[in-house]
């Protein structure tokens, strides 16, 4: 993540960075796993060097078969699986050529589940992180699982309930080491003014826990007002280092009819 970056669990968090592993750290920076971490003032195509966490909030004891983790062992990145042959995640996290692996469906990120390799990684025409963090992955190989649904305009709304998951990093400075088992954060989608972005992100908010870096690309889910369902609202993208009051997700809605053109859900 950058300082001024993508999205991560909350607890303390100052700055924006990306919430991936190994990737700069920033005032506010894009949540990927941690790495070293460079300050910046203004969003970056792919950041290099940080990764979220879910700062305090729980560990997840109840299965979540839709969720995966990038790297497994060597954690990157988390993301979810939307369908047979596709995983959902931040484009800061991911680009074209690579081919990640993937261990899905386990709470556990170094053993059980379900595990693929990307084939081919589709990151949104218009990104331009924060805006538009968003990128698809298609698997080499069919997951017959639970997958997870993604939000319409009228499941998203400010003040209603909200959950995190990732594994993130466990301290407010995105250090090592990264937790094996899967965590997660309650809150509330508090608004779209936590920090700068085109289109604005959903700001996860109020809650037992936050983000860091390694928790990028792990979903937002929000309990639908109109159906009283839980459905994925947004990606984690960015947050600030250290990690604070606020965590931002590329909000779903904005990406929906990219996802359903290209991976037809």
């Amino acid at each position: 993540m950058h300082e001024t970056s993508p999205a991560r669990g909350r607890s303390l968090i100052r700055g924006r960075v990306l919430l991936g592993a190994g990737l700069l750290a920033l005032t506010a920076g894009a949540l990927g796993a941690p790495a070293g971490a460079a300050a910046a003032s203004g969003p970056s195509p792919r950041p290099s060097g940080v990764h979220e966490r879910i700062v305090d909030g729980e560990v997840v004891t109840e299965e979540k078969p839709w969720i995966a983790s990038i790297g497994g062992e060597g954690h990157r990145c988390t993301a979810t699986i939307i369908a047979e042959r596709w995983a959902l995640t931040a484009a800061h996290c991911v680009g074209p050529g690579d081919t990640p692996f993937l261990r899905i469906g386990s709470l556990d990120r170094t053993q059980g589940g379900f595990t693929a390799h990307g084939v081919r990684v589709i990151q949104h025409p218009d990104y331009n992180w924060p805006g538009y963090d968003a990128a698809l992955i298609e698997l080499d190989r069919d997951i017959e699982t639970t997958y997870s649904p993604l939000a319409e305009a009228d499941d998203v709304e400010q003040g209603q309930p909200a959950e995190v998951y990732g594994w993130g990093s466990e301290r407010p400075d995105w250090g090592h080491p990264l937790p094996i088992n899967l965590k997660y954060a309650t809150g509330a989608n508090i608004g779209t003014d936590c920090t700068p972005a085109s289109p604005a992100v959903l700001c996860f908010g109020e809650g037992n826990g936050t983000t860091a870096g390694g928790d990028s690309g792990g979903p937002m889910r929000v309990q639908s007002r109109q159906t009283g369902e839980w459905v994925q609202a947004g990606i984690s993208a960015v947050g600030p280092k250290p990690s604070g009051w606020w965590s931002g997700y590329t909000n779903i809605v904005e990406v929906r009819d990219w996802i359903r053109e290209t991976a037809g859900v």
